[in-house]
């Protein structure tokens, strides 16, 4: 993989992996879920985008 397309597939999951605690962890501490369920959608869709793009920019041997 190249190392630029390496450094957007970690950050993309790193930004999906905080989405989804920040948006779980408030329904949990304050349990108010409506507007963080939107937040754990958006985590949920950005990591498969996560997914999709590092498989796409990985290179099978």
């Amino acid at each position: 993989m190249e190392p630029a397309a390496e450094r957007r597939c970690h950050l993309l999951i790193l930004v999906s992996l905080v989405l989804l605690t920040i948006g779980i962890g408030y329904c949990v501490v304050f349990e108010t879920c409506l507007a963080d369920f939107l937040v754990v959608i958006a985590g949920l869709v950005v990591g498969w985008i996560a997914i999709l793009y590092c498989l796409a920019n990985a290179q099978w041997r």
